[in-house]
């Protein structure tokens, strides 16, 4: 036995050394390496890199591109603006596909998708996995109703999927449905006690999604956790941002700016869930809610916001809630220069079964040419506290009354904007409602522009609003 156990130790030294032999991710480079972008995927390996040189790539192995499954990163070597992914307006043509439970580990980095058709997903189309977009354009993708789809996600489709979308720019894409910009959705095929428990929690941080066509810009539904943050979301068609249909993980929204979409700022609906923090809803336009409008049965939660220069063609400038089953709450935010054409230029509160809460907050500057200039509400089970709401009860026309209609502590004193004029909402040193509206935090720093552009101050932006 004695004379064997030095192969034994040696034999256990080399199987050691063998097992912690470091396997290296490999480089492959296109067109170098392997002729398209789909050759370079499938050479790949887990952890490898594709590399994708400077040019214009369409037809077959250049669009429709599919990741395979593979745990990989496909970038380019400098940038969007030099690599370009090019549809040719073909008919179920896209850029990629992500299909085959992908994690955050597929990274698609620095490319432009362009002119893809399809029914669902125009640019990027992901269903049942999870890849990290970063530093991508997605720009005149379409989307188009077939006998079996309605045509959803212009430029990005993601259906049951964790993905991250970061520092990239949706624009100019088109739906003939729902979902311009971005469209998000959970699992519709499961049960609801399985639905509670499998919430997606798609993300989208430092991006703008802008001028997208025939739906809004973000679309989220059924079973998601959005997280929309540092980003701007503008001049869309429809709403700039919607959760909608049993959204229960809701969509959190913070620090970002909405701004000049065509069928209003934000809106949330059929039991769904949306907290806004921090952001700018300015000078969006709808028919009820011109800045943020919430239906029956939604839960809305505002805080540190600024809601400004709104329109509503009939109901609620700034902020238009029918409330039944939910729940609104907003605090600490600014409600100014909104217009209503029939009532509530500021705010339009319907409440009937339910609950909705206004405190250290500032209604000033709102009109309506009808009535109720500032501030509309009926029905009960509503709490005004601690806020500057100009004309105070003679504006609203109501009496306090019991636990269903609560005003406390409010005042009606000028809150001596800086330069309301200008869109600087911020206060002067004097200000009688000082601890009331949005603050603006020095030294918080967010990008609300689109990647190459300038970081700017929070607060600075949160002090002049336009």
């Amino acid at each position: 036995m004695k004379t064997y156990k030095p192969y034994v130790y040696i034999a256990i030294i080399l199987s050691l050394i063998f097992v912690n032999i470091p396997t290296f991710a490999a480089s492959i480079y296109v067109p170098k390496d392997q002729p398209t972008i789909q050759a370079g995927i499938d050479a790949a390996e887990d952890g490898d890199t594709v590399f994708v040189d400077n040019g214009t790539y369409k037809g077959e192995g250049n669009v429709n591109i599919d990741f395979m499954g593979k745990q990989i990163t496909v970038k380019s070597l400098n940038g969007a603006d030099k690599t370009i992914i090019n549809c040719l307006w073909t008919e179920n043509t896209r850029g990629f596909i992500f299909q085959n439970k992908e994690t955050n580990d597929s990274v698609l980095d620095g490319f432009t998708i362009m002119n893809g058709v399809h029914d669902l997903g125009g640019g990027i189309y992901c269903i049942n996995a999870s890849p990290t977009i970063k530093n991508c354009v997605i720009v005149r993708n379409r989307v188009v109703r077939t006998e079996r789809f309605t045509g959803r996600g212009g430029g990005i489709y993601a259906v049951n999927s964790d993905i991250k979308i970061i520092d990239s720019t949706i624009s100019n894409n088109t739906a003939e449905y729902y979902g311009a910009g971005v469209y998000f959705e959970g699992n519709d095929q499961l049960n609801e006690g399985e639905r509670r428990s499998a919430i997606n929690e798609p993300t989208l941080i430092n991006c703008i999604v802008s001028d997208n066509r025939g739906g809004s810009g973000i679309v989220s539904l059924q079973s998601v956790k959005t997280v929309i943050k540092d980003s701007e979301v503008s001049k869309n068609s429809g709403r700039g941002i919607v959760c909608t249909f049993f959204s229960r993980g809701g969509t959190h929204i913070s620090n970002c700016l909405i701004s000049q979409n065509t069928g209003g700022g934000v809106e949330c609906s059929e039991f769904s869930i949306m907290v806004i923090t921090d952001s700018i809803i300015r000078q969006n336009t709808a028919k009820e809610g011109g800045g943020i409008y919430g239906s029956p049965s939604a839960n809305i939660e505002v805080t540190d916001c600024i809601i400004s220069q709104n329109i509503a063609t009939q109901t609620g400038g700034g902020i238009h809630v029918v409330s039944t089953f939910g729940r609104s709450k907003f605090t600490n935010c600014t409600i100014t220069r909104n217009t209503a054409n029939e009532r509530g230029g500021g705010v339009y509160a319907f409440i009937e079964g339910a609950f909705f809460s206004m405190s250290d907050s500032i209604i000033w500057g709102n009109s309506s040419n009808r009535t109720h200039d500032e501030f509309y509400v009926i029905g009960g089970k509503i709490i005004i506290r601690s806020s500057d709401i100009r004309d105070g009860l003679d504006g609203i026309g109501r009496e306090p009354g019991g636990w269903w209609f609560i005003y406390e502590d409010n005042i009606d004193v000028d809150p001596l904007f800086v330069d309301a004029d200008r869109g600087d909402y911020s206060l002067k040193q004097n200000s009688p409602a000082a601890a009331m509206g949005a603050s603006a935090l020095e030294g918080g720093v967010t990008s609300v522009a689109s990647i190459g552009k300038k970081l700017v101050m929070w607060g600075n932006l949160k002090r002049k609003s336009f």
